[in-house]
């Protein structure tokens, strides 16, 4: 024996694998074992060459016994990466691939060769249009496989299981019901069935006599309702009805399956955890999915108990439900029912649209129509009589034409893999294991090397001689290897049985324009295909010698199917006529979701459509009786926050509209041709979490508007601005497809790529002392939009040793402008919130203007024509009329919070002016998602969490062009707090309760911006301190009971006391007047009774007072430790007075409302506690019926909170 090693060539020698070899082997076989041990898949190892260490091509078996390490090499060499188009971060190649994904696809292998890897929006995939490479593919071996976690199929598994289509070829199920299957797909098998095709296009052909002479008919549909007519009574003894006659109502299964195929589509474009919340969709899935599996299941179970129980021929489910393999074992009721849904989804869809595209290519084509007519009479079938299957056989050339016709439009146009390890493929591709690959089946049965004028139809590429002459992996529709499609034989025999049947009787006709296949199709479906029907009236003779007509080859084919490379200019064009208007409304708080619909609307202007922007209320689209598309047709994107579950300010008409349209009779009409997407902005740690805008997404659905995109959420508690750049790219990827639109980096998806564009569009205009705007930039501080309160009392709640900081402040607020919904002359209600608007420290704004370079008292004024399409939430946007940087800087800018994705990208275009390339874009890629899509930008903030911190970091940065500033700078958003005291008390008056946040990272205290600036207001022998800010309504969520003898229960932590203690104040105040007052709880949670116990003496006074009928309160910090540490421990401690108190049993008693306020993770664990009450008092005996008894309190109003992230 001989032992050798072998490498790579290029490789180092301790990469080499040992090989052992006979000593009379041959050079070959030496070959064989080094590409088996090198892991190279070739189709012939003969062409491998092996070189020694001194680079020279060994040529025998006696060369290489002299040597102890030899490197291999192939003819065409060992490449070092596999090629493909430059990926752009986060949206990869898309760019690359739209409008059209297939046509994309192959304009890349012109470009690049056989093997291509592409990104899009994270995903990752290596495919091939070529027939060597497609071969390993195939296989399914120690190196490939068919997985169908990484592909869009497994959304399908979830209703198919473990079907042969949906299933790893690892399944256990898979392997058992492949083998067992293989016999009801044999010939004799499929010869059983020719008869009942044969009745079923009978039925067919007299529905087809009804129509008028040269009638109008949609093909696909009808070929549609054959097929799956077909594969339910062959398939499972299950007849649909679909051609009972000519208007025949859809089944209920069929229904659910063309639901949950649709549904499909957009659940494979959200994340996973989305299809876990209680949507509409989602319950429409979930029931879509129980009914086909329990009417299938049914229909088993039925015929297990039938006569026919025991008879394998009678159809597939026979041949189930009685083969067994080697070892007894029988397919389960659940595999068989996995199979049957397996075969209607792959059975119907398939073979229809072969159908559909046949009948078109043969009215193009008279020579071909003249040879398959010619063909038919000669095996004598006709469309009143059943073929036999010998007939159907002789049908040869037909079959070429068939062939023909599933190469030019393959069903499924792309195959997937999985790539289990490291590999070298044909042409020298090194390919990493745990790869998504695809045999891209479009492109490889239009490539001009496998088939000459591939866009041309041609059945002689079929004849027996031409294709012997091709690989079997040159034509793939039904795939090829293990995973090939077991039910190949049984499409292509009812294929030619309705054809030719019906190609007897009728001429079906078509000279309209050529059809293009639906791209945004998971199948290739024709588009618009409409035939007219005739009685045929050229049907041939037999020929004696069952010749066919010879084809001219002079004469001039049909038109070629068009090249589907158009020109993007030419394709905009053509697609401008059809586009709809896009209207884009907002629902927002703080102006984040106008902002991100601000973002979409300019992007929607830059890709062509007729845009509009405004707010939900004021869309006119819901005034009317009914609704009407401004144009030929609407779509909205709806980007809405919710606020405790409920609609913003800008969003409640539309709200209440939705509410009482839902109610009335004929709703789910009232949006026809509407489409529509919502992207929702919120935080995880509230449970209302995208509450709204899940609402406005079902609601819109059930009122009959068409969803075009799967709804996106953003968490403000994670990256909200990352959650809406991948969303985004994603829609658009999606409706520029389905528009037939392009998109470039110049006309970007992601929303941040295209703001960044407009940054250098900003200019400002300064002005001379002696101007008169010059004094009116002095005075613009950013009060407009609010009134001025001024600090009375500002004072230390917390004790000296707690290390914290909560302030006590009590506002004059006679300036400002009371709710709109206060009563009885009162500023506010208890509960209701005061916004305020912080102000940065004179030391942050001059430390930032001055290291920029720039002239702080100097007056600027941003050109109204340059604003643009910059973001809404930018100083650009935010600012209006004259103002000083320096105003700018401390009023407007949001320099404590973490810089802005925008900012940054402005910041890098200063930096390429002060340093290299090589170091700015080392920099750029510390901030911007990869091309795999993996986004730093969280980690990069978290080393850099201010602006201040990013000046530190790269001092080079010395001038910042003041625009860019204005157009990549967030402005400062207000601060919302739960006001701490009642107008009852002072009118004149309200106090605020702040907890003051000081955060020390990387050995630097960074200080709240509100908090912190709150805090330094103090009063002063000079005067009071001035506050800008605005009362804020509770929306009645917040708010006592009417009826002050209705009992409440407080629950709180930190300052989400606040709150009660007006609360408290209110109730004293009614009790003093002598009003009888329920009883008050108050459950509060701190950390040490001697450091945070604030209000300590004020909750005693109103347990004195008999106001505060109980108090209980958890100390998570306290020494020694408590086991009650928190709120909801106290809860369950006292949880028979809190039963009581929500259950009197005493009837005279009112029930109690429960308020809780504070962070949203202390609300959940709330909620959990008052769930297992609901379950260990009885009230529920399960999760859900404790879901449904919590969720009427909160309905009933008996159950609020005002919680934050």
């Amino acid at each position: 024996m001989q032992n050798l090693i072998v490498c790579l060539k290029g490789s180092s020698e301790s990469t080499g694998k040992t090989i052992e070899f006979n000593d009379n082997a041959s050079l070959d076989t030496v070959r064989q074992l080094a590409a088996v041990a090198l892991h190279i898949l070739v189709n012939d190892p003969q062409n491998l060459l092996l070189y020694n260490s001194l680079n020279r091509l060994l040529g025998g078996l006696e060369d290489l016994k002299k040597e102890q390490i030899v490197f291999v090499d192939l003819p065409c060499h060992l490449r070092t990466g596999i090629p493909g188009p430059r990926k752009l971060p986060l949206v990869g190649n898309l760019y690359d691939l739209l409008p059209n994904l297939d046509v994309g696809w192959m304009k890349q292998f012109e470009t690049y060769g056989p093997l291509v890897d592409m990104t899009v929006v994270g995903t990752r995939t290596i495919g091939t249009n070529d027939t060597d490479i497609a071969d390993q593919f195939l296989k399914e071996n120690e190196y490939f496989t068919k997985k169908i976690a990484p592909t869009s199929l497994r959304e399908v598994q979830k209703f198919a299981g473990d079907g042969l289509f949906t299933s790893d070829t690892d399944s256990k199920h898979w392997a058992l019901a492949h083998k067992l299957l293989m016999p009801a797909f044999s010939p004799r098998a499929i010869k059983d069935y020719q008869g009942e095709m044969g009745e079923i296009t009978m039925q067919a052909i007299s529905i087809f006599d009804q129509f008028k002479p040269g009638e109008e008919i949609d093909i696909l549909d009808w070929t549609t309702k054959i097929t799956f007519e077909t594969i339910g009574r062959i398939g499972f003894g299950y007849e649909f009805g679909l051609l009972d006659s000519k208007d025949s109502p859809q089944d209920p299964l069929i229904e659910a399956m063309g639901t949950l195929l649709h549904l499909t589509l957009a659940r494979t474009k959200q994340m996973e955890f989305m299809q876990h919340f209680p949507t509409a969709n989602n319950r429409k899935f979930d029931e879509c999915v129980q009914l086909m599996h329990k009417k299938v299941l049914d229909v088993v179970i039925e015929r297990k108990s039938g006569p026919d129980a025991k008879d394998a021929k009678k159809d597939l489910l026979g041949y189930m439900l009685n083969a067994c393999d080697e070892n007894g074992e029988y397919m389960s009721d659940e595999n068989i029912r996995d199979q049957v849904v397996t075969f209607m989804i792959a059975g119907h869809d398939t073979t229809a649209n072969t159908l559909a595209w046949f009948f078109y290519e043969l009215a193009r084509n008279p020579d071909v129509q003249a040879k398959v007519l010619q063909e038919i009479a000669n095996v004598g079938i006709t469309h009143d009589k059943l073929p036999t299957t010998e007939q159907v056989n002789g049908l040869k050339y037909m079959m070429q034409v068939i062939k023909e016709t599933l190469r030019m439009y393959p069903p499924v146009r792309k195959l997937n893999k999985f790539c289990r390890q490291d590999c070298i493929l044909p042409y020298g591709f090194k390919i990493p294991g745990g790869t998504a690959v695809a045999i891209n089946v479009y492109s490889l049965h239009h490539n001009e090397k496998v088939y000459p004028s591939s866009f041309t139809f041609d059945p002689d590429r079929f004849d027996p001689d031409e294709e012997q002459k091709r690989p079997a992996s040159a034509w793939l529709p039904f795939s090829t290897g293990p995973r090939a499609c077991i039910g190949r034989p049984f499409a292509l025999q009812e294929a030619k049985t309705v054809a030719s049947m019906i190609l007897h009787k009728f001429d079906l006709r078509y000279d309209g324009p050529a059809i293009e296949f639906d791209a945004t199709s998971s199948t290739t479906k024709p588009l618009n295909l409409v035939m007219s029907v005739h009685d045929r009236t050229n049907f041939p003779e037999p020929t004696a010698d069952t010749s066919l007509p010879k084809t001219d080859k002079t004469k001039k084919l049909a038109a070629a199917m068009p090249h589907p490379h158009l020109d993007p200019a030419t394709m905009d064009a053509d697609k401008q006529a059809r586009l709809p208007t896009i209207t884009f409304l907002y629902g927002t708080q703080t102006g984040t979701a106008q902002d991100f619909a601000n973002q979409l609307f300019n992007q929607a202007k830059e890709f062509g459509f007729t845009a509009r922007f405004m707010e939900m209320d004021k869309w006119d689209g819901y005034k009317g009786s009914k609704y009407s598309a401004p144009g030929k047709q609407e779509m909205i994107v709806v980007c809405t926050a919710t606020y405790n579950g409920l609609p913003p300010d800008s969003a409640e008409k539309f709200s209440k509209f939705l509410d009482v349209k839902l109610c009335e009779p004929g709703h789910e009409k009232y949006f026809e041709g509407l489409l529509y997407a919502v992207f929702g902005v919120g935080n995880k740690n509230w449970h209302t979490y995208q509450k709204f805008p899940t609402k406005v997404d079902d609601t819109l659905e059930q009122m009959g508007a068409t969803r075009v995109f799967t709804r996106g959420e953003g968490d403000a508690d994670e990256d909200m601005d990352y959650d809406f750049n991948v969303w985004s790219s994603r829609f658009w990827m999606s409706i520029l497809g389905a528009y037939g639109l392009v998109a470039s980096a110049d006309k970007s998806v992601v929303p941040v790529e295209a703001t960044s564009k407009t940054i250098s569009n900003v200019k400002v205009n300064y002005f001379s002392p002696s101007d008169l705007q010059y004094q009116e930039g002095a005075n613009n501080n950013n009060l407009s939009k609010y009134g001025k309160a001024y600090v009375q009392v500002n004072r230390e709640l917390q004790q000296k040793d707690s290390g914290r900081s909560t302030r006590h402040i009590e506002l004059d607020i006679r300036n400002l402008t009371p709710v709109v919904n206060a009563k009885d002359g009162q500023p506010f209600i208890t509960g209701d919130h005061l916004e305020v608007f912080p102000q940065n420290s004179q030391t942050l704004a001059e430390a930032i203007g001055l290291n920029f370079g720039w002239v702080l008292d100097s007056v600027f004024e941003v050109e109204e024509e340059s604003k643009r399409n910059v973001s809404s939430r930018t100083l650009a946007a935010v600012i209006e009329g004259p103002c000083t940087i320096r105003n700018a800087l401390t009023y407007y800018a949001d320099l404590t919070g973490p810089p802005s994705r925008l900012f940054l990208r402005a910041f890098a275009q200063q930096l390429r002016k002060a340093t290299d390339d090589v170091t700015v874009d080392a920099v750029v890629k510390q901030f911007t998602p990869d091309v795999d899509a993996n986004d730093p930008y969280p980690a990069f903030i978290k080393a850099h969490r201010t602006m201040l911190d990013v000046q530190a970091a790269f001092p080079q940065v010395k001038d910042f062009d003041f625009g860019q500033f204005l157009a990549s700078v967030t402005a400062i958003q207000p601060r919302r707090y739960s006001i701490s005291s009642s107008p009852l008390v002072n009118s004149e008056a309200c106090t605020l309760t702040v907890g003051v946040v000081d955060d020390v990272a990387n050995g630097k205290h960074y200080p709240g911006l509100s908090s912190s600036y709150l805090s330094q207001c103090l009063t002063s022998n000079s005067g009071s301190a001035m506050v800008r800010a605005l009362f804020k309504s509770a929306k009645s969520s917040f708010s006592l009971p009417t009826d002050p003898e209705v009992p409440i229960i407080m629950i709180a932590a930190g300052t989400g006391v606040s709150p009660f203690r007006g609360f408290m104040e209110e109730r004293a105040v009614l009790k003093r007047q002598g009003k009888n007052v329920g009883d008050n709880v108050l459950f509060f949670g701190c950390r040490r009774q001697d450091q945070d116990f604030i209000y300590k003496e004020e909750w005693t006074k109103y347990k004195v007072q008999g106001v505060l009928t109980s108090l209980h309160v958890a100390f998570s910090r306290e020494v020694p430790p408590s086991p009650s540490k928190y709120v909801q421990h106290q809860i369950l401690l006292q949880a028979n007075q809190v039963w009581t108190m929500m259950n009197p049993r005493d009837t005279s008693i009112k029930p109690a409302v429960v308020y809780i306020c504070g962070a949203g993770s202390m609300s959940r664990d709330v909620r959990k506690a008052f769930l297992n009450m609901t379950k260990s008092f009885g009230a529920a005996d399960s999760d859900e019926s404790a879901e449904i008894f919590f969720q009427q309190w909160v309905d009933d109003g008996r159950y609020n909170e005002d919680v934050w992230g």
